[in-house]
């Protein structure tokens, strides 16, 4: 077990990303192409090609700091008012003078959308920005904010080395569990600095989902599900004013105690994951911490767990390790499914939640085997059907099965190797995902973009 390799891919694979990252990866390459293009003069037009999976994800969710949606408007606001900079937080700076431009440019029909020709990568993002006099071109590849091309007035001015690329599944070598739990519950905890930036924004985001209104309201509705129609037993008396109110008090005194007593833990840390869910898929502007390219994915391999820890009373150094268990693990399993995948990210997350919370209940190594046996035996055939609102209830769906697998792990028990796609070696249960993804579900994301471009509206 090397600690140095398992650090090497906790700082590759948890990135700080404000928004959806499909469309934000689309602004990104936009800002790139605007910034080879030069800010001299006006925008005159912009070429997006881009591969299904941009397009599916980009669809339905909204752009942070806006009400708009879909990877036309990605690309405008990225090459209008994004700082390349700040990669894939590359929209916090955005003005609202910047959207009414963006909006002018897709409505003058300025965006050109076109899919990724044959061949390329599963993540693909090519945008041409053309001014009067110049156009500037940005390709990012294989992961959300890899930099492949960039050009300017068709003269090349980077390139990256393709043959050092591959994609998610080949890019890391071959894992075992016990090698990642190894490494996470000895670990120097005082290397877990990115762990720690992983709670501190996932949580903020999550008390901003249970805070107000957004979305689905999924995580508030099991918080009053649980304590009544005003759900305020989520929160404590301020210590310092001693005011109560029914979710969280505005007062600068005050600090948020998320509150444990009358609620289940598989409600506790749903409500919790699915609240952060709800902001981040409405436009919030605060980034969380991703896992393998996917926000959602990173609140559901943090949230969860913080809150199974707050539940149970665990320790900080407890926590830690089990936090850097869940991540290792979802990384590990999302190999499998590919970077963009025809699967649902959350559940390969909430594997890695799953591992993470039994770690805090005192479980060992066969007890995290079971438990991601147990998950891939429940949450297996969840599809991705682009970026959207209702991802909340996908994500709450996967953490209450993770809670549930852990409770009937903990007892020694695991699906049988006999049942489904299950295999007695852990490992080739996590084998037989990459095949359902990829071979089984081969054309899934361009029947899925098909029926999402070719609904029926409610008036015909």
């Amino acid at each position: 077990m090397n600690q140095e390799y398992y650090l090497q891919q906790l700082e590759e694979e948890l990135v700080v990303a404000l928004g959806c990252t499909e469309p934000v990866s689309v602004a990104f390459a936009a800002a790139l192409a605007r910034k080879e293009a030069g800010y001299d003069e006006p925008i005159e037009s912009i070429e997006l090609q881009a591969s299904v999976s941009i397009y599916k994800n980009a669809m339905s969710v909204f752009i942070p700091g806006t009400s708009d949606m879909g990877a036309a408007m990605a690309a405008a606001l990225g090459a209008i008012g994004g700082d390349p900079s700040l990669n894939l937080q590359v929209l916090q700076n955005i003005r609202e003078e910047d959207i009414v431009k963006a909006r002018n440019l897709c409505a003058e029909r300025k965006v050109v959308l076109d899919l990724a020709p044959q061949g390329t990568p599963s993540l693909y993002v090519n945008v041409i920005v053309h001014t009067q006099n110049h156009t500037g071109r940005a390709t990012v590849a294989w992961k959300h904010d890899l930099i492949m091309e960039l050009e300017r007035d068709g003269v090349m001015t980077f390139l990256n080395d393709t043959s050092q690329v591959q994609e998610l599944t080949d890019s890391i070598t071959v894992d075992d569990l016990r090698d990642i739990w190894d490494f996470a519950t000895t670990v120097d905890i005082e290397k877990l600095d990115l762990i720690r930036q992983a709670i501190e924004l996932n949580e903020r985001i999550a008390i901003e989902g249970m805070l107000n209104s957004y979305g689905l309201e999924v995580g508030r509705s099991i918080a009053k599900s649980c304590h009544g129609a005003k759900g305020s037993s989520f929160i404590e008396k301020c210590t310092s004013c001693n005011l109560e109110t029914d979710f969280f008090p505005e007062e600068s005194c005050c600090k948020v105690i998320p509150k444990v007593e009358g609620c289940s833990l598989s409600d506790y840390c749903a409500a919790w994951t699915a609240a952060a869910t709800d902001a981040r898929m409405v436009g919030v502007s605060l980034p969380v911490m991703s896992n393998s390219g996917s926000g959602n994915q990173g609140l559901t391999a943090t949230v969860p767990v913080l809150s199974a820890a707050r539940y149970l009373g665990s320790t900080e150094e407890e926590l830690l390790r089990a936090q850097t268990l869940s991540h290792l693990i979802a990384v590990h399993v999302k190999k499998s499914f590919g970077r963009l995948s025809p699967l649902c990210g959350a559940t390969a997350a909430a594997v890695g939640a799953s591992a993470g919370i039994v770690l805090l209940q005192g479980g060992g190594i066969e007890h995290v085997i079971a438990a991601v046996q147990n998950m891939f035996g429940t949450v297996t055939g969840m599809i991705c059907d682009g970026a959207k609102p209702g991802c909340s209830l996908k994500v709450s769906a996967c953490i209450y099965s993770a809670v549930q697998a852990v409770a009937v792990a903990m007892q020694g028990k695991q699906i049988a190797p006999t049942d489904g796609v299950i295999e007695s070696d852990v490992e080739e249960t996590i084998k037989n995902m990459e095949r359902i993804s990829k071979e089984g579900m081969d054309n899934m994301d361009e029947l899925l973009l098909n029926i999402m471009l070719n609904k029926k509206s409610e008036n015909t």
